[in-house]
């Protein structure tokens, strides 16, 4: 956010808009800080002034940011005055120059209304100062409560210190910059983290089925016949296919940051999906004896969405109903039209969410509860349901009770 404060150059009585700093620029640090106060003090001893000051512009007023530690300085650092009176430093930042001032008290512009002279600082030097984006800092000078004509050392060395001032605050700005990239470093290594998680929580459960399916097959084919064993192939591979079709899609995604992704939107049947991964779950659904119903608008509901991120966001949240469902539980789903927004709706009559859990759903926890019947959990399916979620701009509701189930709403925008 840009913010900018209004001065007055006494010299021309013109009145100007300069940007301050934002509340993006990094604070100065506290090792900085006794730099410019060693600096200052020493520019101080050395021009024989008893004030040497670095001052901060802000919206309202400008104030004392650091003074010499000097005698004879009238000056408190955060001591501030309001952008009213044509000061000094206003003049050297509207102007983007420096400023001397021999003797205040002999200057028509300068003497009165002047609350400098009023504390006797009658002679100023003063230099801008300001960040490498052009945005204003202040001012850094000297004030003398004598006539001073600063000669050319005196202006040289506040012009190195100047120069100093700026040189730190373009490093401040490096480093902040680079802080920042190495959280960026750190979030894609997070990111990173729960992709492996989120390809063992969506993969590991399929390849259990189709192992199952397998050793199904084995230990019972002498009693199969040739269309029974048909059937049993025929799902088989259609859990394989599903299988392959989501590992596709995950390592697509591998090779972008998740947290970069942008959704591909296109129109998708929000019915196809459900009814794809109903098929997708059957055999776990058939294993608890899990019964089904469907009360959907209409046979066909387009959406404009992403398929790969609903798709992801439908199957772990039906996942989970059906791992915290007990035997010959229900699940029932729906889908809703309100003026062409359609709401998903996912209902069990399982094991419910505990309120603390409930307060903490989509965030990341180590302790994880298995299914009723102890199928594991990675702990990542909703964290991954919600970053999509929020990708696809829809909202998602969750209420449940302890022991008597859990309803997902999933709110799309079409």
């Amino acid at each position: 956010m840009e913010n900018f404060a209004t001065i007055r150059v006494r010299e021309t009585k013109e009145l100007k808009s300069v940007k301050v700093s934002s509340l993006l620029k990094p604070e100065i640090q506290s090792s900085i800080l006794q730099k410019w106060q060693s600096l200052i003090d020493t520019a101080a001893k050395l021009a024989q002034v008893p004030s040497a000051l670095i001052m901060r512009l802000n919206t309202e007023s400008i104030e004392v940011f650091l003074k010499s530690n000097t005698n004879g300085n009238p000056y408190k650092n955060g001591e501030k005055e309001e952008l009213i009176h044509g000061l000094y430093c206003e003049t050297v930042i509207g102007n983007q120059d420096k400023l001397l001032v021999p003797d205040a008290t002999r200057s028509e512009v300068w003497r009165d209304n002047n609350p400098d002279v009023d504390i006797n600082m009658i002679s100023y030097l003063g230099f801008p100062i300001n960040w490498p984006d052009g945005e204003v800092f202040g001012t850094v000078c000297f004030l003398d409560n004598k006539e001073n004509h600063y000669n050319k050392d005196y202006m040289d060395l506040l012009k190195q210190v100047k120069q100093h001032l700026e040189n730190d605050l373009e490093i401040l700005l490096l480093n902040n910059s680079l802080e920042e990239k190495n959280r960026q470093l750190e979030q894609a290594n997070i990111t990173k983290s729960k992709f492996l998680s989120l390809i063992s929580h969506d993969i590991r459960g399929s390849i259990g089925t189709v192992n199952e399916f397998i050793k199904l097959i084995t230990n019972n084919l002498d009693y199969y016949d040739k269309n029974q064993l048909k059937i049993i192939l025929s799902s088989l591979s259609q859990n394989a296919s599903s299988t392959h079709e989501t590992l596709e899609s995950l390592l697509r995604w591998s090779k972008n940051d998740i947290l970069q992704l942008e959704p591909e939107i296109k129109n998708v049947d929000i019915i196809s999906v459900l009814d794809k991964l109903l098929l997708y779950f059957e055999h776990s659904i058939n294993m608890k004896g899990i019964n089904i119903t469907k009360s959907y608008c209409s046979q066909k509901t387009i959406v404009n969405t992403d398929e790969n991120m609903i798709t992801v966001i439908f199957r772990n949240i039906i996942s989970n109903a059906i791992k915290y469902n007990h035997r010959n539980g229900d699940i029932a789903l729906s889908v809703k039209d309100s003026e062409g927004k359609y709401t998903v709706t996912i209902e069990d009559n399982g094991t419910g969410i505990k309120q603390e859990t409930l307060d903490k759903l989509f965030e990341y926890n180590k302790e994880h509860e298995k299914g009723t019947e102890g199928e594991s959990s990675a702990g990542i399916g909703l964290i991954m349901t919600k970053e999509f979620i929020d990708k696809l701009g829809a909202s998602i509701t969750v209420n449940s009770t302890q022991g008597e189930g859990s309803v997902f709403s999933i709110k799309l925008n079409n």
